[in-house]
C-alpha cells in the first residue's frame, strides 16, 4: 500500500505563490525605506549649484518661497539675470553656458526647469514648519552646494520622512512625533 505524500502538488504551489509574495514585499520595502534614488533629470541649461554657492549664493536667495509658502520654487529667468546682466565669470570656459542663458532672456522664453524632489499630488508637503524648525536643507536634499546638477540623494517617500520624525524629535519637541494622516495627505 502506497502512502500519500506529505507535500501535494496543491500545497507545493501555494507554499510557491507564499514566498514569491513574501519576496515581492520585502523588495517593495526595501525601495520603500529611501534607500533607492532616481538619476538627476536633463535640464535645459547647464547650472552648477556648486558654483554659484562659491559665489555666494545660498539656497533661500534662489529658493524663497520655503519661508513664505509650502513650495521653495524655481528661480525665474529674471531672478538669473539679475545677476548674470552684470557678472564676469570667473572661468572663460563658462561663457557658453551663460551665452546660453542670455539667447533665452533675449527671446522672452522662461526656462523650464525639471523638478529633481517632487512629490505625488495626493501628497501635501511645506518647507516653512521644517525651516522653522532649523531643519536645514542638506538634511533632505543632501549637500546641493557641492553638486554641478541637482539630483535626488534620498528617496522622499513616506518612510524617510517618518523615520526622520521618529528620529529627530526630542523628548521637549515631541509634536515633531505627532504626525497624522491629514498632515501629509489632503
Amino acid at each position: 500500500m502506497r502512502k500519500a505524500p506529505l507535500v501535494t502538488r496543491s500545497k507545493l504551489r501555494w507554499l510557491l505563490a507564499g514566498v514569491l509574495l513574501l519576496g515581492l514585499v520585502l523588495t517593495v520595502a526595501w525601495i520603500a525605506r529611501g534607500q533607492a534614488t532616481a538619476a538627476a533629470p536633463p535640464q535645459p541649461l547647464p547650472f552648477s549649484h556648486r558654483q554659484h554657492v562659491e559665489a555666494g549664493a545660498n539656497c533661500v536667495y534662489c529658493h524663497p518661497g520655503v519661508l513664505r509658502s509650502a513650495v521653495a520654487g524655481i528661480p525665474s529667468i529674471q531672478k538669473c539675470m539679475g545677476c548674470h546682466q552684470n557678472v564676469t565669470p570667473q572661468d572663460e570656459k563658462d561663457q557658453p553656458d551663460i551665452d546660453r542663458l542670455l539667447a533665452v532672456w533675449e527671446r522672452g522664453q522662461p526656462v523650464r526647469w525639471t523638478k529633481v524632489n517632487d512629490q505625488p499630488d495626493y501628497v501635501y508637503f511645506s518647507h516653512q514648519p521644517h525651516i522653522r524648525r532649523g531643519v536645514a536643507c542638506e538634511t533632505c536634499h543632501g549637500n546641493v552646494s557641492q553638486m554641478e546638477g541637482a539630483q535626488p540623494v534620498y528617496n522622499l517617500n513616506m518612510g524617510f520622512c517618518l523615520s526622520c520624525h521618529r528620529d529627530m524629535a526630542t523628548d521637549a519637541d515631541q509634536e515633531a512625533r505627532l504626525v497624522d494622516c491629514a498632515t501629509c495627505h489632503k
